[in-house]
């Protein structure tokens, strides 16, 4: 027993995947762009330009090495490498997307609904693209600084509550947005290219990608939290301190 522990764990770190690697995947995938664009929402955020808070892609990147394997990371770039991904990543760059002409296209399909069929690969697209407990996670660790303490990390202790009407609130959003964001830019591609790109997003080891980038989001946003104040207040301290 002991011994199979030993082999686990000489593999884990004999194994795990580089820097190199970790870069490669986020520039082939153009994960590099958002992150950018998360970092000047942080940025605004900050009370002050000396604060000391890491860059976002350094802790995300150092969090994607930690948990994704080097087989896994060239299993990535492999399938991120083929044609139907390069053309899903491309027309699905957040930072391409025409906000006014996309409310143009998503007015539009009230008068001309897209094929049923078309519309069933892109539901099974989100369903394993989106999933309501990361999302959950994530609005969590956004909000941590105004939760009063006795909830805090209080999903952890119950995973199965019944979610709040804020974060219910927030969950529609995102699951509207990633939607919409989906039928806007997808409707170039064919319904052969559907099927395929939905085959691609339904691999495993997207999946635990996906599972592995949504934990390393709660890890950043929970370390831009603690860098930008020593101890997160709630609400009502913030408004007590407003008194004195």
């Amino acid at each position: 027993m002991k011994n199979i522990f030993i082999l686990s764990l000489l593999s884990t770190l004999l194994f795990s995947s580089t820097s190199e690697q970790i870069e490669a995947y986020l520039s082939l995938s153009k994960t590099d762009s958002e992150l950018i664009a998360i970092e000047e929402v942080f940025d605004g955020m900050r009370a002050d330009e000396d604060n000391s808070t890491q860059e976002i892609n350094q802790i995300y990147s150092l969090y994607l090495e930690e948990h994704l394997s080097s087989n896994e990371v060239e299993e990535l770039l492999a399938l991120y490498r083929t044609p139907i991904m390069q053309r899903y990543v491309i027309e699905m760059d957040i930072g391409e997307l025409p906000v006014d002409e996309m409310k143009i296209f998503l007015s539009s399909l009230k008068e001309t609904p897209l094929s049923t069929q078309r519309l069933d690969i892109i539901d099974n697209i989100l369903k394993h693209t989106v999933n309501d407990e990361q999302i959950l996670a994530f609005y969590a660790s956004m909000t941590q600084r105004y939760q009063p303490k006795k909830e805090k990390n209080s999903s952890e202790k119950n995973a199965t509550k019944e979610p709040t009407k804020r974060e219910k609130k927030f969950l529609e959003m995102m699951k509207k947005d990633a939607k919409n964001s989906l039928l806007y830019g997808t409707q170039v591609l064919s319904i052969e290219e559907m099927n395929e790109l939905n085959t691609a997003l339904k691999s495993t080891i997207i999946s635990k990608a996906s599972q592995v980038e949504s934990s390393a989001m709660v890890h950043v946003m929970n370390t831009f939290i603690q860098g930008i104040v020593a101890e997160p207040k709630t609400s009502t301290e913030n408004n007590e301190s407003l008194k004195n």
